[in-house]
């Protein structure tokens, strides 16, 4: 004798999926713009340490002053060149005179190797603490060493004269030494964004922990995302 079997009420709110359908995937990112975007603070580093090495041999400021008769001069320009090592003299129709000056060169040098020490690092593991902590240093050290050398410009324009001819200007070597330093603070701001120094595979955590559909064994399966190592 057969048995009644008891059947549940279905809500008519509630849609029912239809037999055999699959859920829809979730959109994954785009796995090169993951990647790419996970190496820029690498990149970035990199450049602001190419660009330091450039302001290390290019002139950071310049003196001019037009020299008169009473100087013992007729149409000659005297002409000053401030470096990261030193000082360079010119005066038109004499020999260059080189003197020695603030070893600006030296902490710069320092932040060379910072800079480039955390563009491997972020190259090699961008997700780990050690390359976050040597992104801000490089960032902190550059920025700086740059302030402290932008104040010579300060001082040498307060002994500028534009009566007797003097004036001053700011050289190549400054502006790679400013533009590195906008680099490599890009570059530790960008290390600390969510989708940038962590592992692209689980950039939804939402995702990672939601539950699959129930295969035909009856089990559900929770996928968990693996922990963050630590340095």
């Amino acid at each position: 004798m057969p048995f009644p079997v008891a059947e549940l009420p279905v809500s008519a709110a509630t849609p029912q999926p239809a037999s055999g359908a699959e859920p829809e995937p979730a959109p994954a990112p785009a796995p090169a713009a993951a990647g790419l975007l996970r190496r820029l603070p690498a990149v970035l580093a990199a450049l602001a340490a190419v660009l330091a090495v450039g302001g290390c041999f290019l002139p950071l400021f310049r003196m001019l002053q037009d020299l008169n008769f009473r100087q013992g001069f007729i149409g000659a320009q005297l002409t000053i060149t401030e470096t990261a090592w030193g000082n360079r003299i010119e005066i038109t129709g004499q020999p260059v005179t080189d003197r020695p000056g603030v070893p600006v060169g030296i902490p710069v040098v320092i932040a060379v190797v910072v800079l480039a020490a955390a563009a491997i690092a972020a190259f090699a593991r961008p997700d780990r603490g050690l390359t976050r902590w040597l992104l801000s240093a490089g960032a902190l050290f550059t920025a700086g060493v740059v302030t402290t050398t932008w104040m010579s410009r300060f001082e040498l324009a307060a002994i500028a004269d534009e009566e007797a001819g003097l004036a001053v200007s700011t050289g190549p070597g400054m502006w790679l030494l400013t533009l590195a330093t906008v680099l490599a603070a890009a570059a530790a701001v960008l290390v600390y964004l969510p989708n940038v120094g962590r592992n692209p595979g689980w950039a939804d955590p939402a995702l990672a922990y939601a539950d699959t559909p129930t295969p035909p064994s009856g089990v559900a399966i929770t996928v968990l995302p693996p922990d963050d190592e630590q340095p």
